[in-house]
């Protein structure tokens, strides 16, 4: 007979039921045995639902062996392949209480609530597989990664410990130290475990990202990207999928800033003090007039829209030394005659495609048609965020025609 269950052997395991009232355990176990591996033979080649009927008839022909457990487990990863996961959630249940010493399903049951983001259920699994045996570097491994992303830096650390304890030779247990640092915010202390994650293992990716992650986190763009240069360089589908996934990361973390500043409508940021407002547009030459005028800022990053549209995140202000490292009309005294702008634009429009935003402010005349303004001093801020909730760099977030973008 072959040793892979096609149709026809199928039938016959269903024939040799009906002729057969007794049959030997042994035989009952060759049986399983070859359904065992008819199954693993659908689920290499991607047909698990195939797959699932084999292991079926693997662990019901020979309940509570070794090959009813293996066919359990997978008919669990069958089932997650499939989508499956309620389906699979329910066949690691019932493994267990059939064989409540095995971690592994335990193990695997984590998995499933850890990739539906159900940190509860996945640690109570990942506790009972360290539970059942505490020298498994994988049970602790996972344990520890259900911790982290329980924010339990702690008892992640604890875990990840245990893992370099009993393997030193290894890159994951450093490579989890390393990673609970970083979310603490101790990013030398994560520098210097990552540093010995690659010194145990040069082909772990892993580590090169997670290196990558963390100059990105202190703001060392330069060293992020080098990180990514690597990555790149060794042209593995691994090594480039995580060189893409840092790519990304750097850009979500970098701060957005303002490259440029410009209007189109006559408010020249170049003119000093004691300027005529009249000097702005002619029209402002007849007294008690208005006019709008607007000043275009475009974003490094692609930004929030509704934090752009929001009026109260921008402001128009005077420069002053304590703020803005300037002096508004030269430090002279302010003239009654002065033209002030609202601190409040009046709209703001926003182009996601070329990420500019055009802020509108009014600026009137008085009642004699002498008011001045000094708009080299005038002082636009932004003060909100981009598209990955990042708030404005400091150093980039202002613009006004002395300082520039600053």
């Amino acid at each position: 007979m072959s040793s892979i269950i096609g149709v026809a052997d199928a039938d016959y395991i269903n024939a040799f039921f009906a002729a057969n009232t007794t049959y030997s355990q042994t035989q009952m176990d060759s049986l399983a045995n070859t359904a065992l591996s008819s199954g693993i033979d659908y689920y290499q080649k991607g047909s698990y639902d195939l797959a699932i009927t084999q292991f079926k008839r693997s662990a019901s022909l020979s309940s509570f062996s070794d090959n009813a457990a293996k066919a359990y487990d997978y008919i669990g990863k069958s089932y997650v392949k499939l989508g499956k996961t309620d389906q699979a959630i329910k066949t690691y249940e019932e493994a267990i209480r059939i064989y409540p010493v095995h971690d592994d399903f335990h193990l695997a049951l984590g998995d499933i609530y850890n990739n539906q983001s159900n940190t509860c259920a996945a640690l109570i699994e990942y506790k009972a597989a360290v539970r059942l045996d505490p020298t498994s570097t994988d049970n602790r491994y996972s344990l520890g990664q259900s911790y982290l992303t329980a924010g339990q830096y702690s008892d992640a650390r604890e875990q990840f410990q245990q893992v370099v304890n009993r393997a030193p030779t290894s890159a994951t247990g450093y490579y989890g130290l390393a990673q609970v640092e970083r979310a603490a915010g101790n990013y030398q202390a994560a520098i210097s475990q990552l540093d010995k994650a690659i010194n145990a293992d040069k082909t772990f990716i892993n580590s090169y990202l997670e290196l990558g992650k963390t100059y990105a986190d202190m703001g060392d763009m330069t060293q992020a990207n080098e990180q990514v240069s690597y990555l790149t360089a060794k042209g593995t589908t691994a090594a480039t999928t995580a060189a893409t996934t840092l790519s990304t990361y750097i850009t979500q973390v970098t701060q957005p800033t303002i490259t440029s500043a410009s209007s189109k409508n006559g408010f020249s940021t170049s003119l000093g003090a004691a300027t005529s407002v009249a000097t702005l547009d002619t029209k402002l030459a007849t007294p008690n007039s208005t006019k709008l005028f607007s000043m275009s800022f475009v974003f490094s990053k692609d930004m929030d829209t509704a934090s752009v549209l929001n009026r109260y995140n921008w402001s128009i202000s005077r420069a002053s030394i304590t703020q803005n490292n300037g002096v508004y009309n030269g430090g002279l005294t302010v003239p009654t005659t002065e033209a002030t702008i609202l601190p409040i634009p009046l709209s703001i429009a926003y182009d996601d495609t070329t990420k500019t935003a055009t802020v509108q402010f009014r600026i009137s005349q008085n009642a004699k048609g002498d008011a001045t303004i000094d708009p080299k001093h005038i002082v636009f801020k932004f003060s909100g965020i981009d598209t990955y909730a990042k708030a404005m760099d400091t150093s980039a977030d202002e613009y006004s025609g002395f300082s520039g973008i600053v």
